[in-house]
């Protein structure tokens, strides 16, 4: 018979037929070419990797191209650490890639990673460091454990920090206002709220700035152990009318009180009238209320008056229930003249100012009399000194030292009726303190927060602007 190979032979035109060995081949060929490819895309993706100059790189000014100041679009320089927007053609961060040879970008708000003028992505594992610093976001397990004992953390230069207890740069006069940046962020309510808000989320300039003060502050990656405030403090010269500015001084009462009820607007939203009937987390932490009770006092000034009949008070009492942030405490009035005994620096236990809120003691405010009592504690309370007052002529500083137990105050015999779940007993979480030279008011004035990490025993730090140093808890008054 015939061999039927002319049925297998292929038709005019027509390609023959691989077979299986020529089918596996043609596969390891085009697999081969494709690892080549890929070789090549990696050496050229990583070529401009080794000039990243992390040192370089601050996170904490202001998003801006530094060249048109626009705020879209904006790229790093991961080489410079300047912004630029664009990285198209004739754009700011293409022409700088092409002046100064800088080739490695991250968009500010994808955290993309992009060579110029090439203009290709990059996607690298050792970019991940750089990326989170924009990112900044916490997990529910990272929050869990940022009280934890011994979360020791190292920047770029492999020292040691303590996630939370990093300072704050001061450029000019806004130390005051750094002390309660330090206090507030130590609040764990309101730090966790914040940390839990994604970056650029719905809200005011303030609130996001705020938010992403406190994420650098427990940073538990970051590249250096201070922090600037400068971005924030610009929205809150801005928020503020220029109140509140980094170049003057300020009483941090003063501030705090403001940036509170800022806090609590903006969450809130709506009208100021809205803002006072709405509860946020600032009121849920920091608000309490105390009962006011007022009786005016008649003055006659009449010469046939006698002296029992000069001053007559009103029987009506006036009750009104009175929201507070914060509570206000006078301290004695310093001594017009010395006893001339060693202990020249007058002392006063706090439960003795603490009366003023018993609901007995008689304050004389404006030709009434009124009496404090505590309603409602709040779970954080706030105690205010009265240090700083004015008179005609000059400004004067009570010195008066004011003791207490940082491991209890119980106020229980200033409220009505105590929440039997909050409890009347409070330990010290913040101090902030104000030291100047002896015998002046503000001269060499310096503002201090106290604070202690909470584990058992915990450790107390004394922040001072960028300085961050372990202190003696006897030293806290």
């Amino acid at each position: 018979m015939a061999s039927d190979q002319s049925a297998a032979a292929p038709e005019a035109g027509q390609k023959r037929p691989r077979t299986p060995e020529e089918e596996v081949k043609g596969a390891e060929y085009w697999k081969e070419q494709a690892s080549k490819v890929a070789r090549k895309a990696c050496v050229r993706r990583d070529l401009y990797l080794d000039t990243i100059h992390r040192d370089r790189l601050d996170f904490d000014v202001e998003r801006v191209c530094s060249v048109s100041l626009s705020r879209t679009n904006v790229y790093a320089c991961l080489v410079c650490g300047k912004y630029f927007q664009g990285r198209g053609p004739k754009t700011h961060a293409y022409f700088h890639s092409i002046d100064e040879s800088h080739h490695v970008f991250m968009h500010l708000d994808t955290t993309r990673v992009y060579v110029l003028p090439d203009n290709y992505a990059v996607d690298d594992p050792s970019l991940a460091d750089i990326q989170y610093q924009f990112e900044l976001t916490f997990s529910d397990e990272q929050l869990a454990q940022l009280d934890a004992p011994e979360q020791l953390s190292r920047d770029l230069h492999a020292r040691t920090y303590v996630p939370g207890f990093l300072g704050l740069n001061n450029t000019a006069h806004h130390e005051a206002i750094n002390v309660v940046l330090q206090a507030l962020s130590h609040v764990a309510p309101l730090r966790d709220f914040f940390l839990r808000r994604k970056p650029g989320s719905d809200g005011t300039e303030l609130l996001r700035r705020f938010g992403t003060l406190v994420r650098r502050l427990w940073n538990p990656r970051a590249f250096k152990r201070q922090v600037s405030p400068h971005e924030f403090l610009q929205q809150v010269s801005q928020a503020s009318h220029g109140r509140f500015t980094a170049s003057e001084a300020c009483d941090p009462v003063d501030f705090l009180g403001w940036l509170l009820n800022q806090l609590h607007r903006d969450l809130v939203g709506g009208s100021a009238s809205m803002a006072r009937k709405t509860s946020s987390i600032i009121t849920d932490i920091f608000q309490g209320a105390m009962r006011l009770e007022t009786q005016n006092v008649a003055v006659r000034t009449g010469l046939e008056e006698s002296a029992s009949s000069a001053v007559r008070v009103d029987r009506a009492v006036r009750v009104d229930e009175v929201p507070f942030l914060f509570l206000a405490m006078d301290l004695p009035p310093l001594p017009v003249f010395p006893d001339g005994s060693d202990n020249m620096m007058p002392q006063v236990p706090l439960a003795h100012l603490l009366a003023k809120y018993d609901g007995k003691t008689n304050q004389d405010v404006h030709g009434a009399i009124r009496r404090h009592k505590i309603k409602h504690l709040p779970p954080y309370l706030i105690l205010h000194f009265r240090r700083f007052t004015r008179n005609r002529f000059v400004d004067e500083r009570n010195t008066t030292v004011v003791h207490f137990s940082p491991m209890g105050l119980d106020v229980k015999a200033l409220v009505d009726a105590p929440d039997p779940q909050l409890g009347t007993t409070y330990k010290l979480m913040a101090n902030i303190t104000h030291e100047a030279t002896a015998g002046t008011v503000r001269d060499q004035s310096t503002w201090s927060a106290q604070l202690h990490t909470r584990h058992v025993p915990p450790q107390w730090f004394q922040m001072h602007d960028d300085l961050v140093e372990r202190v003696d808890p006897h030293m806290l008054v």
